[in-house]
């Protein structure tokens, strides 16, 4: 196969942005990062000049101030888990979505881990673009057409991370996660995304990693549990 190394531009350089920027320098294609906060000296203009896809990692509350001075030409991924419709997308010709179940430090460690160490990460795509970028020998890329799927599933598993934090105090309940799938499942239907999505690892399998105490939205529903106000602000803050 001819493999053509790509110049990668992400918006955003929070934990998953990064470890899939450390993913596409394994597979050796050329990166750069906007996000004004880790990287203020750093114009939007400067990252995305010459760049062959863009992959937004940044928050969802930026896309209204991104997404226009993007070129709708330029294939753009979206790795960021907080929008509920393809609306914000829809000028982009070439616009697919990355997610997948696991922990960024999970993956990055199973990327430097020798063969023999590692166990294989599997993240959900809806382009092969996404499996040229990120794929290696431990990280698999399953692919699905519905990219309204996967967004939502994003979305979706952060609120619901939430409340098992608030309800669950150090554990959840299976009868939660029971019930989330199926609202999950109700909620793909109705808008028109495609239920089996739920079976791929931005599904459930990304839903159960967030319904627990290792991550940061299930971390923060147990701080809205307890109503120290100031505590939440800081943590939402960081």
């Amino acid at each position: 196969a001819i493999i053509i190394y790509m110049k990668i531009t992400f918006l955003g350089a929070g934990d998953f942005g990064s470890v899939l920027s450390d993913i596409a320098i394994y597979n050796g294609h050329e990166t750069k990062f906007y996000d004004p906060y880790k990287y203020p000296d750093i114009t939007l203009h400067e990252a995305i000049s010459g760049a062959d896809v863009v992959v937004y990692a940044a928050p969802s509350s930026e896309a209204s101030i991104l997404l226009p001075k993007l070129d709708s030409e330029t294939p753009l991924i979206c790795a960021s888990k907080g929008f509920l419709s393809l609306k914000p997308f829809s000028r982009f010709k070439n616009f697919s979505a990355i997610s997948g179940a696991g922990f960024s430090k999970t993956i990055r460690a199973t990327l430097d881990a020798e063969p023999e160490e590692a166990r294989d990460i599997i993240l959900t795509a809806s382009s092969e673009l996404s499996e040229e970028i990120f794929s290696t020998e431990k990280i698999k890329i399953e692919y699905t057409k519905d990219t309204l799927g996967i967004l939502l599933c994003g979305a979706l598993k952060n609120i619901y991370a939430i409340g098992a934090g608030y309800y669950g105090g150090g554990e959840v309940s299976m009868s939660y996660l029971e019930n989330v799938i199926s609202e999950m499942l109700d909620l793909l239907e109705i808008n028109d995304a495609d239920k089996n999505t739920l079976r791929l690892s931005c599904g459930a399998a990304d839903l159960v990693y967030s319904c627990s105490e290792n991550s940061r939205n299930f971390r923060l529903g147990a701080l809205i549990k307890k109503g120290d106000q100031e505590k939440i602000k800081t943590f939402i803050a960081h």
